[in-house]
């Protein structure tokens, strides 16, 4: 199968058009059309289905994909890595997180990284827990940091931190002083993320006991959009001091503890299936490094889940 093809198939299947995507190539629309119809041609099935606005994938087209996405970044990392050996460790990491921890976690793990491997491309993507599984099963990104992963084979979750999840509203919006009782939420309008988001079956979970049943008046998978929302007073939310702490410097927003109190995990997720290279286990180590300093500072509240550092970790760093 010929990588160039595959680079284009993937091209056209991100823009959703042959017209955006022979763009992006700079490469004339011809000639990425038959280029993808020969490899149709060796596939022996459609890969894109036409329609007046561009293309989707057909269910074959779906798997070649999620395939193709995780050989090409492998290529890339094979490539950055051989052209620059002389300059010390170097490569691709691609890595996904939660904007709440994000918020704790990525300016101290990109400076450390940065110091101690200034030749590796960092990428960092943000999102909702699920769609950051979906990312790492399709070959999209190498590491994911998700709350309350679900166990899966071929996935190695390593806990990080327990997060507390307060209620946020805005300030002189919470009808009762002090703590917020579960009974009391579901007299509330709440806004809150589709499942089979983590945090929508964390707070499932924790409600279950009480024999509620919470009604979201709005459904939003956006932590911009909710913060939003929340601000304007239209609703309550359920989230973590990271996803608002700005928002509570500036008082735009309240947070209420809990009774009883909610705790969402955080865990790094690694696939298994795919070889893990030097880079990306010293990668994982900051990870554990910044979760473990930042907590014992205080910066990051919550209980750690990280063990003691072991003699295998310590191993794993790479020299600078």
């Amino acid at each position: 199968m010929d990588i160039r093809a595959l680079r284009y198939f993937q091209t056209v299947a991100e823009c959703g058009s042959y017209s955006r995507g022979s763009k992006l190539l700079r490469i004339s629309q011809p000639a990425v059309s038959r280029t993808i119809r020969m490899l149709e041609d060796e596939l022996g099935r459609p890969v894109f289905r036409r329609h007046g606005h561009g293309v989707t994938l057909t269910d074959a087209g779906r798997v070649l994909l999620e395939r193709s996405q995780l050989l090409l970044r492998q290529l890339e990392q094979t490539k950055a890595e051989i052209r620059n050996t002389e300059r010390g460790p170097s490569g691709i990491v691609t890595f996904a997180i939660t904007p709440g921890a994000g918020h704790f976690m990525a300016p101290a793990l990109v400076a450390e990284f940065g110091r101690a491997f200034p030749n590796v491309f960092l990428k960092i993507v943000g999102g909702f827990s699920g769609h950051i599984h979906e990312w790492l099963v399709r070959g999209q990104v190498d590491l994911a940091c998700v709350h309350d992963p679900l166990p899966q084979r071929g996935f190695e979750v390593t806990p990080l931190i327990d997060e507390e999840a307060y209620l946020v509203g805005k300030p002189g919006s919470f009808p009762k002083k002090g703590e917020v009782r579960a009974e009391d939420l579901a007299e509330m309008p709440l806004i809150m993320p589709s499942r089979p988001n983590a945090s929508r079956r964390l707070v499932d979970n924790w409600i279950a006991p009480h024999g509620i049943w919470l009604n979201a008046k709005y459904e939003v998978d956006d932590h911009t959009i909710t913060r939003s929302l929340v601000k304007q007073g239209l609703g309550f939310s359920l989230l973590t001091r990271g996803a608002i702490e700005a928002d509570l410097l500036w008082g735009e927003v309240e947070a209420r503890a809990l009774k009883p109190r909610m705790h969402w995990p955080l865990a790094l997720l690694t696939c298994q299936n795919v070889p893990r290279s030097d880079i990306l286990q010293a990668f994982a180590k900051t990870i554990h490094d910044v979760v473990r300093r930042l907590n014992a500072e205080g910066a990051w509240p919550g209980q750690l889940l990280l063990p003691r550092i072991e003699k295998a970790e310590q191993k794993a760093a790479l020299p600078a």
